[in-house]
């Protein structure tokens, strides 16, 4: 009998672009010493000030002798002597000639003396924060100029800026002028994206798979010794790849003005992703189709289509009811229809209403998106090149596809290197330290659908026309990275994720101590959620759900029911896993309420754990009935150790936060285990209940979010977009699709269920982005009839919503294994400065917040739990721009200060790229590790019987899709063989 598949058989690592100290290099720790120093010594004075007015008033003003002139300066010096000033020259003058202040006048003078030293200090601290500012504006563009990640990701998020920066040094101007001083804010902020954030984004964010160990040698299995850290401190990062990928959003666009008539018979077509049946106004009058469709003319945004039905239209929905056709068979069966014979068009009239329905959006062309890599470049080979490996296309064939072909693209350097691959076939390993899985080069283009047009070639720019504006600093020279000159014509029109290898393994020991704490921490989310709501174990019913009830009703008829007829604009979109966060109790003396108050009794603290036998007290159920039956994806921040072994972020259902890297990583690294265990648990869990798995895909309605949704292929089937090659790649072949209209949803009491043809319908959705009105409202409705435990997900920070009056919040941790709350402070906004202060004012008043309410140098900061965290440096001038941001565009009284866990002295992977400096990463871990995809099925199953099921009968009849074969040549250099997931 074959082992079944491990379900986490590997890890991810999702490492950043730029080293943390190279963004910490802004600050300047003596200069905010000094400002704290002289904020310190100014509040003494005014206290002092303060004190010397109270005896004015008790032994000055009251005395007899004083004239009514001299009482009335004196009250006046009085007055501003409570409001912190100091006394001047006049004041000084005016006391020593009054017998009666002769006692204070000692006191004023030298408060006088101690003012003006202060104010010559503040003029020289002036002058210090003026040369700070010119500092670390040259810091920032050498920096950028002098790395090629930066380079790259400058040119893909903002290209104009390094050419307006380069113009500016040109003419002479200064890094305090309010140009340079708005750009130099930008770099500093892409510095901190590329270093403190490791998301990945082209080269800012970097992904490298790393294998668990098994535990098999006794240095394994002993407890006795201390525990490993998830990453060795010290841990070297490889080599280098990239993969280029299409965009699909604008493929299609480009895609939407190609004219049909002229198209080869193999085009595929198939209709708009989201459309159905409007009941007619009236009772006996015509119905109508209505879409939803992207407005050519700002594709940004939704539109609708409404269309009357004709017996010609249905004619056409009813061919590609199944999904895509290629050109020629829908026509020849169109024109062997009825309706079609008796409207007599001949082929011409066919394709000519067939072009009019793609022009309108009621039909799509489908196809591939194309795909380029490189070779593994070794990151010695970058350096000594300063380039980046850049995938790119090779010259083009006939047919107007494209070989595979791989490039190294320079920036500074008179022309770029490039070079090319006969054909696809196993490429050198790097140096043996760091050698990876043989690798292969994954660009041959899918065929089977039209070609898409490129944008025009355009020359590079000439070497004289930028030339270099700072030390050190070479002139861009064509593209920073991409697939090439001819592709980067439009900015996006591509996009690109870097690869990285690495020697090392993820310690057993380690992944069962991430597991002991993430049980621990499920049973606190489950204290916190049963407070919330009665059945903490199942998930919130959409309130689109209202409309539903005990008798099966078509999608189409709902939807109809809960879009906007077009009058009035769209809902405004929700999230689908919005994290409710922490919050104060509801329940007094529930479990979570006893909870709170254990938190708030060492809220002084440095740290506080939370025990199994704190949670048995509270009443918590164990860690097997708090954690959801269903494979999860734990995100991590590891730490140097030995306690604890990481900061989680994330426990969300798994296959989502890797899955547009999946195929990659299969061609790259020669396979990639998580995808087939994850398959195997699902299909495991099929065959126990008879219901049926549904990936559901929704098209990305906007240029930027058209990376996340590619995928692997896990479910046998599909519904929603009836085009799977953008999520699917080539491997969506394999997969049926299941149309909308075919899905009936009701509500067995709180459970919605979702069935096709009398068999249950499991919907699933893995993609990071949350879809735009309208499909937020079918994806919302279509996910609460899924499994309950695939929309649970674990995440205990934001403690602070908990104790919206508390300034200071400890770090929590569980069971000593996990950090899942770091410390938190709350600054309140009328702490900060005015909006007119001087930047030297600003300085000065955060560097003495930072001192009062003991903030750490580094750390995340939001206006609320919900917001995107930006990182801080307080020690740096960056700060004061970053702040007035967050200010401005998130909404919150008050500033939510997260110390930044690990900080630069705690990472552990070091980066050839940049010398062997320290760079942060995150790690993608999939858990149970002590359970097999059937043993974790067997759970689900169980999880799933006794809900409202219906006879296990025969799924719809769907069929494979037709479109192109995609293959990729084997590590061995032999046969071709199929994609991943096949």
């Amino acid at each position: 009998m074959a082992e079944e598949p491990a379900l986490g058989a590997a890890a991810l690592l999702r490492v950043a672009g730029m080293p943390l100290d190279a963004w910490a290099a802004a600050g300047n720790p003596e200069l905010f010493a000094h400002l704290a120093d002289h904020a310190r010594d100014s509040e003494h004075r005014a206290e002092r000030a303060r004190s010397l007015a109270e005896r004015l008033g008790a032994t000055v003003v009251p005395h007899p002798e004083l004239t009514a002139t001299d009482r009335r300066a004196v009250l006046d010096l009085r007055r501003r002597l409570h409001s912190g000033a100091a006394p001047g020259p006049a004041d000084c003058r005016l006391l020593a000639g009054l017998a009666a202040a002769r006692e204070v006048s000692g006191q004023a003078a030298q408060l006088r003396r101690d003012a003006e030293s202060a104010d010559r200090t503040l003029r020289t601290l002036e002058h210090a924060v003026a040369a700070e500012r010119e500092r670390i504006g040259a810091l920032a563009w050498s920096l950028v100029c002098a790395d090629p990640i930066m380079r790259a990701f400058l040119h893909e998020s903002a290209p104009a800026v390094m050419a307006d920066v380069r113009r500016r040094l040109a003419k002479g101007e200064s890094w305090s002028g309010q140009r340079l001083r708005k750009s130099g804010a930008y770099l500093w902020r892409a510095l901190g994206r590329a270093a403190a954030k490791t998301t990945p984004r082209g080269w800012a964010g970097q992904v490298a798979p790393v294998p668990l160990t098994r535990a098999t040698t006794d240095a394994d299995t002993r407890h006795d010794t201390e525990p490993p850290p998830l990453v060795p401190p010290g841990t070297v990062l490889g080599a280098v790849a990239a993969e280029a990928v299409e965009n699909v959003h604008l493929m299609r666009g480009r895609l939407r003005t190609l004219d049909l008539r002229a198209a080869g018979p193999t085009t595929l077509l198939a209709p708009a992703p989201l459309h159905f049946l409007h009941p007619a106004g009236t009772g006996t009058g015509p119905g109508v189709l209505r879409c939803w469709v992207i407005d050519p003319r700002e594709r940004g945004r939704m539109r609708q289509v409404v269309l009357r039905r004709t017996r010609p239209l249905e004619s056409v929905l009813a061919q590609l009811s199944d999904g895509p056709r290629t050109l020629e068979v829908c026509e020849a069966a169109l024109l062997g229809t009825a309706a079609i014979r008796a409207a007599d068009p001949g082929p011409g009239v066919l394709r000519g209403f067939l072009a009019h329905l793609l022009e309108l959006g009621v039909l799509q062309i489908c196809t591939v998106p194309r795909r380029h890599g490189t070779e593994w470049v070794a990151a010695e080979k970058i350096c000594e090149a300063d380039a980046l490996p850049c995938p790119a296309p090779p010259p083009e064939t006939p047919n107007g596809g494209y070989g595979s072909g791989t490039c190294l693209c320079t920036v500074g350097h008179e022309a770029p290197l490039v070079t090319y691959s006969g054909s696809a076939r196993a490429l050198p390993a790097p140096e043996a330290d760091c050698a990876p899985p043989p690798a292969v080069s994954c660009s041959v283009p899918a065929t089977g659908g039209p070609a898409v047009p490129e944008p025009p070639r355009s020359a590079p720019p000439s070497r004289a026309a930028n030339p270099p504006s700072a030390p050190g600093c070479s002139p861009l020279h064509g593209p920073a990275c991409g697939p090439a000159p001819a592709q980067a014509a439009h900015r996006g029109a591509w996009f690109l994720d870097s690869y990285r290898t690495v020697s090392t393994a993820v310690p057993r020991r380690a992944v069962e101590r991430v597991q002991r704490g993430l049980g621990i921490a499920a049973r606190v989310a489950w204290l916190r959620e049963a407070d919330r709501q009665q059945a903490p174990d199942t998930g919130a019913v959409p309130p689109e759900a209202a409309v539903l009830d005990e008798r099966p009703r078509p999608l189409g008829e709902i939807l109809a029911r809960l879009l906007p007829d077009g009058t009035c604009p769209p809902p405004a979109p929700q999230s689908l896993r919005r994290y409710a966060g922490w919050h104060p109790a509801v329940t007094c003396g529930s479990g979570y309420a006893r909870l709170l108050a254990h938190l708030a009794a060492r809220a002084g603290e440095e740290q506080v754990d939370l025990d199994e036998g704190l949670l048995d007290a509270l009443g918590a159920p164990p860690a097997r009935t708090a954690l959801p039956p269903w494979p999860l994806d734990c995100l991590m921040r590891p730490l140097p150790g030995p306690e604890p072994v990481a900061v989680l972020e994330t426990a969300s259902p798994a296959g989502v936060l890797d899955a547009r890297f999946a195929d990659a990583l299969h061609s790259l690294y020669g396979s990639y285990a998580n995808p087939p265990g994850y398959r195997a648990f699902l299909s495991r869990v099929e065959r126990l209940t008879g219901a049926r798995f549904v990936e559901l895909l929704v098209p990305p309605l906007a240029e930027r979010a058209a990376n996340a949704v590619r995928r692997p292929v896990v479910t046998d089937w599909w519904t929603g977009d009836p085009d799977p090659g953008p999520y699917l790649g080539p491997a969506g072949s394999a997969a049926r699709y299941l149309p909308l209209d075919r899905i009936t949803l009701r509500r067995v009491g709180p459970q919605v269920v979702a069935e096709a043809d009398g068999r249950r319908l499991l919907p699933v959705h893995h993609a990071t982005r949350t879809p735009l009105p309208p499909y937020d409202v079918l994806v919302r409705l279509l996910l609460a009839a899924g499994h309950p435990a695939a929309s649970r997900v674990i995440r205990l920070d934001g403690l602070a919503e908990a104790f919206p009056r508390t300034e200071r919040l400890p770090r929590v941790t569980v069971g000593g294994e996990l950090v899942v709350s770091p410390a938190v402070w709350r600054v309140p906004r009328e702490r900060l400065w005015r909006p007119g202060d001087s930047e030297t004012a600003k300085a000065r008043t955060l560097a003495a917040q930072r001192v009062l309410a003991g903030l750490p140098r580094f750390a995340f900061v939001r206006a609320a739990a919900g917001a995107k965290p930006v990182p801080v440096d307080f020690d740096a001038l960056t700060s004061l721009h970053l702040l007035d941001r967050i200010t401005a565009r998130q909404s919150g009284a008050d500033l939510l200060v997260e110390e930044m866990l690990p900080g630069p002295g705690g990472l552990l992977l070091r980066d050839p790229l940049h010398e062997g400096a320290a760079v942060a990463a995150q790690l993608l871990l999939r858990l149970p590790c002590d359970q097999s995809a059937g043993e974790l099925a067997t759970l689900a199953a169980a999880a799933l019987s006794g809900g409202p099921d219906v006879p296990g009968t025969h799924a719809p009849k769907g069929r494979a899709v037709t479109g192109a074969a995609h293959t990729i040549r084997s590590p061995e250099g032999g046969q071709q063989c199929p994609t991943p997931w096949h």
